[in-house]
């Protein structure tokens, strides 16, 4: 292959960026970035909107579970499937009432969205709902379609033809950046391999990300079987979390799935479509592998006992705790007259005494917003309370936190139990989950095992074991 003009590669930065190379980060609304070296953004829905209800209901569900996860999420679904295999099949609700549909999902649960333009035209209207407008693969080549995309000023991704090879994309960048837009992300579903069958090229992954902007794995096209069914599409959706990992291992910077209900029964694509009730499940294993690839904690792996190999231990200036789980036992009380009660451990509030004499600040990070943690926050006296999901979840809560203090995650020890805690405990310096902590945290690389569970002292031992080695 004839891949040796590297002019306009951009090779690896000091910071370290996976794949060997830097790129842009691609700004979403302000709220996040798509790029450099942050955890995967999730683009998902259903392939094409079918109805107003179950749009809805799959954008919600969709926004639950990634905010449970701490992953941003970007809602896509389709108007209009105009590349069908049949002329007779379901192509979705059309531009009017589609546009209608996703500027819900956009107004009532504050989602950024990405839909799918087919023609010139189709780019100003569709911009003024869309915050990223998507380029069909069969059409990555058409020029006119990529100008007036571009034009409208959104973040533009365009899909990979399955006909191009990776380093064909830079000629789709240079036409977007002619027309004075920067906000391009490179979308790789697969190459035709024969008949009725697509292959990724995992090194062509890293050929695309080369050029210096975010690459996007198509989890769910890349199982397609193109006209496999006669006059339908098909497909294996049990291979997407195989695939989906292996980009994350090699460096994505954002995965594409699309997710559906009732897969069997979708308007389109349905045999590569995720369940909806399985979506959880990969994510958190994609998470996992996503932490390895990207350095987001590098420390080996720390069982009880042994925090004394932990070279943040002597420098961490911050301490953070969750509630539920960790300061409590996780469980739910209710008095006679319906008031929710939680049980508080004592021992876990003389630790948080003790290492803020220490001179290290404290402070609670949790997802609920209860007015019992505020009195518990008010009476130990701690330096940071955060309730409530926020955007960008815990780990924004934390950078915030660190801005105000002039210090870095690596100085930073939190200790927490369930999966929304995944992605702050795989960022700070020292992390630590109580005994009885979910397998998924308690697999995360580096994190130290408390002997005791929640609201029974762990933090109280976790607080003493810092302690004992400052």
């Amino acid at each position: 292959m004839d891949n040796s003009d590297t002019s306009n590669r951009v090779f690896k930065s000091p910071m370290g960026d996976v794949g060997g190379f830097s790129t842009h980060k691609i700004n979403v609304l302000n709220r996040f970035e798509i790029g450099g070296n942050n955890r995967f953004v999730l683009i998902a829905g259903p392939c094409a909107i079918e109805s107003e209800q179950m749009t809805m209901e799959v954008a919600a569900e969709l926004k639950q579970i990634c905010n449970d996860l701490d992953i941003h999420l970007i809602f896509k679904s389709s108007f209009d499937k105009a590349n069908r295999s049949s002329v007779k099949a379901p192509r979705g609700l059309g531009m009017k009432r589609g546009l209608e549909i996703l500027q819900r999902v956009k107004t009532e649960l504050d989602l950024p969205i990405v839909t799918d333009v087919h023609e010139t035209w189709q780019c100003a209207p569709v911009a003024e709902v869309a915050d990223m407008l998507q380029i069909p693969a069969f059409l990555s080549r058409q020029t006119d379609l990529l100008i007036a995309a571009a034009k409208t000023g959104k973040i533009v991704n365009v899909k990979k033809g399955q006909f191009m090879a990776p380093w064909d994309m830079k000629n789709v960048i240079d036409k977007l950046r002619d027309s004075g837009n920067e906000n391009i992300l490179l979308c790789e579903r697969g190459s035709s391999f024969g008949y009725n069958n697509l292959i990724v090229d995992m090194t062509g992954l890293v050929e695309m990300r080369s050029y210096g902007y975010p690459v996007v794995f198509d989890a769910t096209h890349a199982v397609q079987k193109p006209g496999g069914q006669g006059t339908s599409t098909g497909g294996n959706r049990e291979m997407v979390p195989y695939l989906m990992r292996a980009a994350l291992a090699v460096g994505v910077d954002a995965i594409f799935a699309e997710v559906h209900p009732d897969p069997d029964h979708a308007f389109s694509d349905g045999p590569n479509q995720i369940h909806l009730s399985k979506i959880r499940e990969i994510l958190e294993q994609a998470i996992a592998i996503d932490n390895i690839t990207k350095n987001i904690k590098s420390n080996q792996t720390i069982s009880y006992g042994q925090v004394a190999t932990c070279p943040y231990t002597t420098k961490i200036k911050l301490f953070l705790t969750d509630v539920d789980g960790v300061l409590t036992d996780a469980g739910m009380y209710y008095s006679e007259a319906g008031d929710e009660l939680k049980k508080f451990n004592t021992h876990d509030g003389m630790g948080l005494q003790l290492i803020r004499e220490k001179g290290i600040k404290t402070g609670i990070i949790t997802s609920e917003n209860t007015n019992m943690v505020e009195r518990r926050f008010n009476k130990l006296k701690l330096d940071y309370l955060y309730q409530g999901k926020r955007e960008g979840g815990k780990l924004a809560s934390v950078k915030e936190i660190c801005e105000k203090e002039g210090i870095t995650l690596d100085e930073v020890a939190y200790i927490g139990d369930d999966v929304n805690c995944f992605e702050l405990l795989s960022s700070v310096g020292l992390a630590a989950c109580p005994g009885d902590a979910l397998d998924a945290i308690k697999n995360i690389s580096g994190i130290i095992q408390m002997k005791k569970k929640g609201g029974e002292g762990c933090v109280r031992e976790f607080v003493e074991m810092i302690i004992s080695k400052l």
